[in-house]
């Protein structure tokens, strides 16, 4: 009997180390830099086409679309807006991590949003103001 606690143990360190890499050190900076063109024609896209080429939740990139990261991205609509596309956040993934961890380019015009990530980027920590509207996070 006493084997067998042993043996979990053993198989769940085995998996964590060998199959689950850990989080991806990204550059955000770098990642905006390179990547800025193509995420803002892609969030403008993203709002003309609303709901016709997008849905809230996962989306994958368009065909030929050039990001190094490929995790997709997400759209969440704030449940007030029951019109289109005119109160969302995009979450450009450059880390979807395991279980509670991500790292993303975030675009929101969603002002619960706004006020919690400008809260996020005054209390210090690992969020960061890229731009108007556009945040570095890593949760």
């Amino acid at each position: 009997m006493k084997l067998v606690p042993v043996t979990i143990v053993l198989l769940v360190l085995m998996l964590r180390c060998s199959f689950f890499p850990g989080p991806k050190n990204v550059d955000w900076r770098e990642a905006w830099a390179e990547n800025e063109v193509r995420l803002k024609k892609l969030k403008n896209s993203i709002l003309k086409g609303g709901r016709s080429k997008y849905q809230p939740g996962i989306n994958n990139f368009p065909e030929g679309f050039e990001y190094p990261f490929d995790d997709g991205f997400s759209i969440a609509r704030n449940v007030n807006d029951t019109i289109g596309f005119r109160n969302i956040t995009i979450t450009f993934y450059t880390d979807r991590g395991l279980l509670d961890h991500y790292s993303a380019i975030v675009f929101t015009i969603d002002s619960l949003v706004l006020k919690e990530m400008e809260d996020n980027v005054k209390n210090g920590g690992n969020d960061f103001k890229i731009e108007e509207n556009w945040y570095a996070i890593s949760d």
